[in-house]
């Protein structure tokens, strides 16, 4: 008993060891962290100097060091992120060349390049994307859903079916926006008479009926080789469309692809 009383008290009087968080920016740190961490490291290392000039214990340093640690450590951490990018970029470069061929040309190259930067930063987590990656993937997802509606735009303007939908959407559209526009013009002309309209309201009225009746000439000459002719306004995918088409509000009947597919090429 009393030599284990003894033995704790020459712990309790034995210097206490330098603890690690006081002096981080030694040995720990590699040359490149210290370049990148410099000025970090230059606030901790003075504030260590201080400190120890005060006669302050290491438990009592590395209390006043917390926020300066905290800083370098948060810092080390940026670097290690910085030196994993890099490898990252290094490696997207040799594989874009790599899918690109010897031959490619600049253009070759760069689409290469975006794609496999694509896949790179689509693999990870969001939240661990910066910035500039979540805008790098927003660019790439958006050139690649272009290049996929493009091969679907031109693949849809060989199929019969999807012409048919597409100018009877049209040709009911225009339809009903031209009723409403000999309404309106009827309408504003009385009102001129009456000495209450307003002309230069009703030149607009008849520029837009001009237009809209040349958009029809030109569907029905586009529809007169569409097998079995166009399809009725009542029929449901017309319907939705032909509406979809007279409207700039987001609904959601309007936002699927299988309505979008119809609206992109019309507009």
């Amino acid at each position: 008993m009393h030599a284990a009383v003894a033995l704790a008290l020459l712990a309790l009087a034995a210097p206490a060891p330098q603890a690690a968080s006081a002096r981080p920016a030694g040995a720990q740190l590699s040359e490149d962290e210290r370049a990148f961490c410099a000025s970090e490291v230059e606030v901790l290392e003075r504030r260590q100097k201080l400190f120890e000039s005060q006669g302050l214990s290491s438990a009592e340093i590395a209390l006043k060091n917390e926020g300066a640690t905290r800083d370098l450590a948060e810092c080390r951490t940026r670097f290690k992120e910085e030196k994993r990018r890099d490898a990252e970029v290094e490696a997207d470069t040799q594989e874009a060349a790599r899918r690109a061929g010897p031959d490619a040309t600049p253009l070759e190259r760069d689409k290469a390049w975006r794609e496999v930067r694509r896949e790179r930063l689509a693999s990870k987590s969001p939240s661990t994307l910066t910035p500039e990656e979540k805008a790098e993937l927003e660019e790439g997802m958006q050139e690649e859903m272009k290049a996929t509606h493009q091969a679907q735009d031109a693949a849809h303007q060989r199929d019969p079916a999807f012409l048919r939908v597409l100018h009877s959407a049209i040709a009911c559209y225009q339809g009903e926006r031209r009723t409403s526009l000999k309404e309106a013009i009827a309408s504003e002309e009385s009102h001129l008479k009456l000495g209450s309209g307003n002309r230069q309201r009703l030149y607009t009225l008849k520029s837009e009926l001009h237009a809209t009746e040349e958009v029809l000439a030109r569907n029905v000459d586009a529809a007169k080789s569409i097998p079995n002719g166009l399809e009725k306004c009542t029929t449901p995918t017309v319907r939705v469309v032909a509406h979809c088409l007279g409207t700039e509000r987001a609904e959601p009947a309007c936002a699927s692809e299988d309505v979008q597919q119809y609206v992109r090429v019309v507009k």
